[in-house]
Order: C-alpha cells, then structure tokens, then sequence
C-alpha cells in the first residue's frame, strides 16, 4: 500500500463505496483497543506501583489504577462494538475520547506523549465514525 493511500486511510477515510465505508469502520475499533492498551498499562503500573509500597494500610490509594481499568474495560466494549460498525458504540467512543483527552490535558503540564496517543486514537475514532454512518446508509439503500 502506498503510504499516500495508507495517511488518507488513517486521518480522513474514503467511504464512497460499502467496501471502502467498512474499511474506515475498522478506524473506529483500532481507536478503541489503542485506548485499552493506555488504560490497561497505565492502570496495571499504577496498582503495582501502590500495592508494592508496604506503608500502604488501605486500598482507597488503589483506586486510580481500579479506575484506568475500568476505563480500559469500557473502552473494549466500544472498541468491539464499533468493529460491528454500531453507530451509538462509536459516537459514544468519541465522546468519551474528547472527555478523556481533556481530563488528561487539564492534568498534564506541557507535552505528554499520552496526548499525541489521545489525539491519533481520536482521529482514527472520527473515521470511523464516517464510516459507520456511510456503511448504515449504505445499508438503508439496499434496503429500499
């Protein structure tokens, strides 16, 4: 694949046919599981990190690591159903991206490399999303 074909992919996914539509859906689900892998790893360190520390005496310092894998959990969930090409999974995945992103910008000062991650994962997300609404009008029209 060139790498022309392989940038427009990516960042603004053709979808003038069904085939092509069901390609930028992909987006969508390759968005989600890139947001499992932060969440799963930054939630993981954090518990190691915390429950290796022996002054801990309670569990509530656990709690942003319990919290990172909730989201990672959600953000599977969004990913797998955005692969079927569910628009509510995907607009629902967006949202919570755009949330996401500004969570961490607020919590971060200067450049993270977790916000270039954020913001490629929106991309792909919003491709996706092009694609689930073109794959569903697709779908209306051979229907009608």
């Amino acid at each position: 694949m060139k790498l022309g074909a392989l940038l427009q992919r990516v960042f603004y996914p053709r979808i003038d046919t069904p085939e092509l539509a069901e390609q930028a859906v992909q987006n969508g689900g390759v968005a989600g599981w890139i947001m499992v892998a932060v969440h799963f790893l930054l939630g993981a360190f954090l518990i190691i990190v915390i429950s290796g520390q022996q002054t801990r005496i309670s569990g509530d310092e656990l709690w942003p690591g319990v919290i990172q894998l909730f989201l990672a959990l959600l953000y599977g969930a969004l990913a797998t159903y955005s692969w079927r090409g569910s628009r509510g999974a995907i607009v629902g995945m967006v949202s919570l991206l755009v949330l996401d992103t500004l969570v961490v910008l607020i919590r971060i000062k200067g450049f993270d490399p977790q916000v270039a991650v954020h913001l490629a994962a929106i991309i792909l997300a919003i491709g996706g999303m092009r694609g689930a609404f073109a794959r569903d009008a697709f779908e209306k029209a051979d229907n009608a």
